[in-house]
């Protein structure tokens, strides 16, 4: 409730705080966050962490300009690793799926998200990527080495990579099986509208 996340940080400040370190091994798991917060991570202003999921069925939906898995309003992913499970992350408008929520004039970047395996959806309302970065934030560095990924970007957003005027450091996909759809105006895999570039790479 309040500026919370549904999983991890409470109501952070505007030196980006962190939610800390949050593990699922299985179960079925439903988390919301409320107001700029992200369904598991960050509170507003706040990192994602540390987040690893091995397993269970988990559905994460931000709060407003909030992602479903990673930093609330302001906030960087953090360090985000899936190894297995069914995981259905939603970010709000203005916030990825999986990564940042909107950069609101602040270094809020997607972090490190690292796809190992399982059946990962990750959707973005508008304006940001599935996976990836916010609105005006960094896409940050992303991995995936296996599992069944689908990324949708809001309009104006990659599917994964940046969300509107954001970038992106690297992309690299080195297996799984991958579809990514950008938005109106944003790639599939890469920049979102006004977006300034980065690094893709397949192995």
């Amino acid at each position: 409730g309040g500026h919370g996340a549904g999983i991890g940080g409470r109501n952070g400040d505007k030196n980006g705080s962190s939610c800390g370190n949050i593990t699922i091994h299985g179960g079925s798991v439903a988390a919301t966050g409320g107001d700029e917060a992200a369904g598991i991570g960050g509170g507003v202003f706040g990192s994602g962490g540390n987040i690893t999921i091995n397993g269970g069925n988990v559905t994460a939906t931000g709060g407003q300009e909030a992602a479903g898995i990673g930093g609330g309003q302001g906030g960087s992913g953090g360090n985000i690793t899936i190894n297995g499970g069914s995981v259905a992350a939603t970010g709000r408008v203005l916030a990825a799926g999986i990564g940042s929520g909107k950069g609101n004039g602040f270094d809020a970047s997607g972090g490190k998200i690292t796809i190992n395996g399982g059946n990962v959806t990750a959707t973005s309302e508008a304006f940001a990527a599935g996976i990836g970065g916010g609105q005006e934030s960094s896409g940050g560095n992303i991995t995936i080495n296996g599992g069944t990924v689908t990324a949708t970007g809001g309009p104006d957003g990659a599917g994964i990579g940046s969300g509107s005027h954001g970038s992106y450091d690297t992309i690299t996909i080195n297996g799984g099986s991958v579809t990514a759809t950008g938005g109106d105006n944003g790639a599939g895999i890469g920049d979102g509208s006004g977006g300034s570039g980065g690094s893709f790479a397949t192995g």
